[in-house]
Order: C-alpha cells, then sequence, then structure tokens
C-alpha cells in the first residue's frame, strides 16, 4: 500500500447495501438475516437513513420458545414488531470522505460495529463496518 495515499471511508466502504423500511416486521428481518452473511440492514424512508438494525437485535427480541413444542401465542405474535420498534435511532454515521482512522475511532468509542454512510441531507451511500476497516488495516487498500 501507498503510504501517501489518503485512506478514506469510500475506498472501503460496501455501497451494496440492503435497506428496509420502518414497517418491516420481525419475522420479515428474521427471514432477511438467515439468508445474508451481513450482520446490519439500514432502515430508511425515501432513501434517507432513519435507522439501524443488527441481527443481534434480532436475536434479542425472539422468543427462545418459537418454533418448539413450549411455543406460545405470545411467542408468534412478537413476530409483528416493527422494524421502528427495534432499530437504533441515535446514530453515528460517517461521509464519503472521512478519514478510516475517524471511522475507527467513532467504532470503538462508541462501541458499535458498523457506521451508515451517508450525505448531508441523509442519503444513504453505503456502510463500513469493523470488518471492513480491520481488513484495511490488515492487508491494505489500493486507493
Amino acid at each position: 500500500m501507498n503510504d501517501d495515499a489518503k485512506l478514506i471511508v469510500e475506498s472501503i466502504m460496501s455501497d451494496d447495501v440492503h435497506t428496509v423500511t420502518a414497517e418491516r416486521t420481525l419475522g420479515e428481518l428474521k427471514t432477511i438475516f438467515e439468508k445474508v452473511s451481513y450482520h446490519h440492514l439500514l432502515v430508511e424512508n425515501e432513501g434517507k437513513l432513519v435507522g439501524v438494525i443488527s441481527d443481534r437485535d434480532v436475536a434479542r427480541n425472539l422468543s427462545p420458545f418459537l418454533e418448539t413444542s413450549s411455543e406460545r401465542r405470545s411467542d408468534r405474535s412478537l413476530l409483528d414488531m416493527t422494524a421502528a420498534e427495534l432499530m437504533a435511532t441515535q446514530l453515528i454515521t460517517v461521509g464519503r470522505e472521512s478519514s478510516i482512522d475517524f471511522a475507527s475511532i467513532l467504532l470503538l468509542e462508541n462501541n458499535i460495529s458498523c457506521l451508515p454512510v451517508v450525505q448531508e441531507n441523509g442519503q444513504i451511500d453505503g456502510i463500513v463496518s469493523w470488518k471492513d476497516i480491520l481488513k484495511c488495516h490488515v492487508y491494505g487498500v489500493e486507493p
């Protein structure tokens, strides 16, 4: 890696982001996470970021009795919770031009695992995770 290269979020972020609306249900979110390898969904309204949901948020709200012989009606009704009820709304974000070091500090100091990449108007550009940053530091990145 060229030491003079400007290491910015845009060079390591994923711009192929899976977004959902706030009306999606816990059951739908569970199904999505069962089919994908990533751990975060961005919640959007008209292309603008309104929240973030992790696979851990989904797991934390599922009943351990779901789909077992001990399942109760209340266990199944949890699946109707909406993304709006589950999502984090105190959002910490970065822009495309933010430095990777700055993004690293935000992740560490806020004990979070991803940063949505957004424009000033809230429009979603992508997402960068702690794994993306770790890969950059270990393997380098070509600007």
